[in-house]
């Protein structure tokens, strides 16, 4: 009797279960990606300036490269805010040099390095910047590069138009299938760009007075997007 009732309840569950399955609606699944890209005026450079100090020994190393240091923070004082300028690198090192009668290297004093890394918001002073960096006593400058103070907002719009684009293609592959529901499961971001220079014509250039920056900056949002399309019931 107890194994009728095991026997019975097992073929109802089946047949719940197989039921259940044939109403469900077929569907299949989309898998798409899109970039979406928004132009902007940079608006701030970011460049190292610092300086290598000499001494024939640590002590008259460090003492000139403070001295250096203190020039180039009043320059810096004039053209950008103290937060927005870091220290980057600072090393002392003993220098050696290759002695022939002895056939070994031999010390030849000491230096320091103390470079910044300095962001400028006025672009239009840059130029006047380095300058007054040089005259101070820097003696490194490099990776001078343009960005975007606040990429929240260009990045923001930069995902939208991602998006659109991929529900676009997404809409496109079911409607092709004759899927009348799409539902969207998945989405994730696969990588993105910061400051990408973007061409611009002569005329665009010109336009831009007073700019240092020769084109405007491109941001780059890439998405991956899965949807669920669902097809009519047969």
């Amino acid at each position: 009797m107890r194994r009728s009732v095991l026997l019975m309840l097992t073929l109802v569950l089946l047949l719940t279960f197989t039921a259940a399955a044939s109403a469900s609606p077929r569907s299949f699944t989309i898998q798409v990606q899109a970039s979406g890209v928004v132009t902007v005026p940079p608006t701030k450079a970011q460049l190292w300036v610092g300086a290598k100090s000499d001494g024939q020994t640590a002590q008259e190393a460090l003492g000139q490269s403070n001295e250096a240091v203190e020039r180039l923070l009043e320059v810096f004082s004039k053209y950008t805010a103290p937060e927005l300028v870091k220290t980057s690198e600072f090393t002392m090192y003993q220098n050696e040099q290759w002695d022939e009668e002895t056939g070994q290297f031999v010390p030849t004093g000491f230096s320091v390095r103390h470079v910044f890394e300095v962001q400028i918001l006025d672009l239009t002073r840059v130029a006047a910047f380095l300058d007054e960096a040089t005259q101070a006593g820097a003696n490194i400058i490099y990776g001078l590069s343009y960005g975007v103070q606040d990429y929240r907002r260009p990045k923001e719009e930069a995902f939208k138009r991602a998006m659109d684009e991929v529900w676009w293609k997404a809409g496109i592959i079911a409607e092709a299938n004759s899927a009348q529901e799409l539902i969207l499961e998945a989405v994730e971001e696969t990588y993105y760009y910061g400051t990408d220079y973007s061409s611009m014509g002569l005329e665009a250039m010109s336009a831009q007075e007073g700019s240092f920056a020769p084109g405007q900056l491109q941001i780059t949002a890439t998405v991956s997007a899965t949807f669920r399309a669902y097809l009519p019931e047969e």
